[in-house]
C-alpha cells in the first residue's frame, strides 16, 4: 500500500498508527512466517521451533538491561502485574505523573492501592522530584510515565526513590527506544513496562512486556500464567508451594512473532521517524515546540506544541484537520480530573497538593504524529498546516 492509499483510508496524511502491516514487506517477516507455517499460536510451542514469546522476552530483557522479561496481554496489564509483583496492594500509595494516561492510575487502583498524582516540574514533560519527595503521607512505589516518544529524565526520581527506599517503575509504553541524557527509557527504574498496542513504536495490535529482576519477573510470569509453576516439561504445576492465584494474561505467538520481526528493525524505525521529525522541525522554523530533556534521542514519533488556551487548542486541531493533518490532545485532561477519580477520592480530590500545572496545561498540549511511512511531501504539508495555525500556539512554557 502506498502513502497515497494510506491517506485516503485514514483521512489524514499523518495517521497516528506508527506501524501498518499493509505497508510492510511481510516476506521479510521471518518470525511471523514461522508461526504461520507451523500453525501454533499458543505461547507454549509443541515443536522444535523456539517460542516467539521467549525470543521477545530475551530481546527486551537485554534492551532494558534487566535480568529477565515476560510478555503479557497489554501494557496496562503489565503495569498492574508489575505493581502486584512488587507487593503493592490495599493500603499502599503509589506516586504517578498527574500528566499521564488514565490507565496508569487505573493500574494502581486495580491493585487496591491509591494513586498519588505528582505535578510537572520545571519542564512540561517532567515529574517534579521536589514535589515527589514532599508528598503528603507515605509512598510505597513510584510510577514514572514517559510521554509520546519523549523520554523523561528519570535520574532525579530514582534518587528520591532510593532515599525513600521504595521501588520505581518506568512506563515506557509510549517511548520504546527513546532516551534521556542519562539513559534509555526503562533502564533506570527497577521495572520497565512497555506496550505493543496499535499506536506504539512496535505493534501487534495489543500486547505488552514487563522487564526487571529475576525474582520480580518470575512472580509476574506466574501471575499472568494462571499462577502456575512451570515444570521442566513446560506443564503447569498448581501443587507446587510457590503456585499462587493468578490470571490468564499471556501474549499469543502470533502477536509475539509480529513484535519480534519489528524489534530487530527498531533502530531503523527510530532513525526513519527521527528523520521525518527533523524535516518537520526544519519546516517549522521559529514555531515553538515542547522539547523533551534530550531531543536528539526522542523516538521521533510525535511533535508536541502548546496552545494558548483550551479553545485555541480545539481551533488549531480543527484548522489542521481541514488540511488533512492530524493534531490532537495527548490527553484531554489530567487523570485526576475525570469523574471516575473525582468519585474515587473521598473529598473529590487526591490527598496533598493539587497538580495545578498538569491540570492547567493538559488540554493545551497537542501532538502531531509523524510515522516512518509519511512522505517528504506529506511532512512539508504538515509543516505548512502548523505554520498556518501558529496564531493558536504560545511561546510560554
Amino acid at each position: 500500500m502506498t502513502a497515497r492509499n494510506l491517506t485516503t483510508r485514514a483521512g489524514v496524511i499523518n495517521p497516528h498508527q506508527l506501524f501498518d502491516l499493509s505497508q510492510e514487506d511481510t516476506d521479510s517477516f521471518s518470525h511471523l512466517k514461522s508461526v504461520l507455517a507451523d500453525g501454533q499460536l499458543f505461547r507454549y510451542v509443541e515443536s522444535d521451533r523456539e517460542s516467539a514469546n521467549t525470543l521477545v522476552e530475551r530481546h527486551f530483557a537485554e534492551h532494558f538491561r534487566k535480568e529477565r522479561a515476560v510478555a503479557v496481554a497489554n501494557g496496562t496489564v503489565g503495569l498492574r502485574l508489575a505493581l502486584r509483583a512488587l507487593g503493592i496492594g490495599p493500603g499502599h500509595r503509589v506516586a504517578v505523573n498527574a500528566y499521564a494516561f488514565i490507565a496508569c492510575a487505573m493500574a494502581i487502583s486495580a491493585t487496591g492501592a491509591e494513586p498519588v498524582p505528582v505535578d510537572m516540574g520545571g519542564s512540561v514533560l517532567s515529574m517534579d522530584a521536589d514535589a515527589l519527595e514532599k508528598s503528603v503521607g507515605h509512598l510505597d512505589a513510584v510510577l514514572l510515565v514517559h510521554v509520546q516518544g519523549h523520554a523523561l529524565a528519570a535520574g532525579p526520581i530514582r534518587a528520591v526513590c532510593d532515599r525513600l527506599g521504595i521501588p520505581m517503575i518506568e512506563d515506557v509504553c509510549q517511548a520504546l527506544g527513546a532516551g534521556s541524557s542519562e539513559a534509555g527509557a526503562g533502564r533506570v527504574g527497577d521495572v520497565a513496562v512497555t506496550s505493543f498496542q496499535q499506536a506504539k513504536q512496535i505493534s501487534s495490535g495489543e500486547g505488552g512486556l514487563v522487564a526487571g529482576s529475576d525474582e520480580v519477573i518470575e512472580r509476574v510470569y506466574r501471575l499472568s500464567d494462571l499462577g502456575a509453576v512451570r515444570q521442566e516439561n513446560g506443564l503447569p504445576d498448581w501443587d507446587h508451594e510457590d503456585a499462587l492465584i493468578g490470571d490468564n494474561l499471556r501474549m499469543t505467538e502470533l502477536q509475539a512473532a509480529l513484535v519480534m520481526d519489528q524489534a530487530v528493525r527498531l533502530e531503523d524505525t527510530l532513525a526513519r521517524q527521527r528523520e521525518r521529525r527533523s524535516r518537520l522541525r526544519a519546516g517549522l522554523s521559529d514555531i515553538p515546540v515542547i522539547e523533551s530533556e534530550n531531543p536528539a534521542e526522542d523516538a521521533g514519533s510525535h511533535t508536541l506544541v502548546l496552545a494558548r488556551d483550551t479553545a485555541a487548542a480545539e481551533e488549531f486541531r480543527v484548522e489542521l484537520a481541514r488540511r488533512g493533518v492530524l493534531a490532537r490532545p495527548v490527553w484531554k485532561k489530567s487523570w485526576v480530573e475525570y469523574g471516575l477519580y473525582r468519585r474515587e477520592f473521598a473529598s473529590g480530590a487526591p490527598a496533598g497538593p493539587w497538580p495545578g500545572k498538569a491540570v492547567g496545561l493538559a488540554s493545551r498540549i497537542l501532538s502531531i504524529p509523524t510515522s516512518k511511512y509519511v512522505t517528504d511531501s506529506a511532512v512539508d504539508q504538515v509543516a505548512e498546516a502548523i505554520a498556518a495555525g501558529r496564531q493558536h500556539l504560545t511561546q510560554d512554557r
